[in-house]
């Protein structure tokens, strides 16, 4: 399973959440005492189930890359929560679930982080974006044709900067400023009425290889490659790891591998 991961080399699992009782009970079995309570506080029965299929499928994904017996494996929380595995391994990962997918990306040495939501067409996203975001980020979300064209952008740069946030071990606040736009989105976003070929060109260059990120306050230091992650319709998701160079992505991989 680590034939493909090192310091540029980053795996991405696709996890379904949506499985059986008797899969959910298994997986139940491996979560640590932990997790597990965790699991149990969830209100309601889909988010428990939710919960428990993302942390025990993270939970194998980490023990067939390190080549461990699942008893064997510890995490730990770093800082803002961020969760790493205990001890001296050079292996990163990160974890996020949306509605009934979830997404873990693993690699060596570089932090990294990975974010995916829901698109909710109807969400207004234009007072937060004018609030929160840079100009930049803000013109392009209103140049959108419309309010199912603005909610895309607006989760687009929204995955973007909780991807950052994630492999930096921030928090949300801070990513907030990050400006995420690619050249070609920068370019629609100059023009408050770009025409529709120039947002397509944009809407194209977002699969395009990482852009790099950098956090002008300070505040998230360093440099970040960024890029979209394939997902299913209804969904997007973002990619970021530490450095200048662009990370060379392996999957989308299947639990259904393990």
């Amino acid at each position: 399973m680590t034939d493909d991961i090192d310091s540029l080399g980053v795996q991405v699992w696709t996890v379904p959440l949506d499985r059986p009782p008797a899969t959910v009970a298994a997986l139940y079995r491996i979560l640590s005492e932990r997790e597990a309570e965790r699991g149990d506080r969830c209100r309601f029965e889909n988010d428990r189930r939710r919960f428990i299929v993302a942390h025990g499928a993270l939970r194998l994904i980490l023990a067939g890359c390190l080549d461990v017996p699942l008893e064997e494996l510890r995490l730990e929380r770093g800082r803002h929560g961020k969760p790493r595995l205990a001890g001296s391994s050079d292996l990163r990962f990160s974890l996020s679930h949306s509605g009934e997918l979830a997404l873990v990306a693993v690699t060596r040495q570089r932090e990294v982080g990975v974010d995916v939501d829901r698109l909710r067409p109807g969400l207004p996203v234009e007072p937060f974006v004018q609030r929160f975001f840079p100009a930049s980020d803000a013109r392009f979300v209103a140049a959108a044709a419309g309010p199912t064209e603005r909610a895309e952008r607006f989760l687009r740069l929204w995955t973007r900067k909780e991807a950052v946030v994630k492999a930096a071990g921030a928090r949300l606040v801070q990513g907030l400023g990050l400006t995420v736009l690619t050249d070609a989105e920068s370019d629609a976003a100059s023009d408050a009425d770009a025409e529709s070929d120039a947002a397509s060109d944009a809407d194209a260059d977002a699969d395009a290889d990482a852009d790099v990120v950098r956090d002008p306050s300070g505040r998230i230091p360093g440099a970040w490659a960024v890029r979209d992650l394939p997902v299913p319709d209804g969904c997007l998701a973002a990619l970021a790891v530490a450095g200048a160079v662009a990370p060379r992505v392996s999957g989308p991989h299947s639990v259904d591998e393990l």
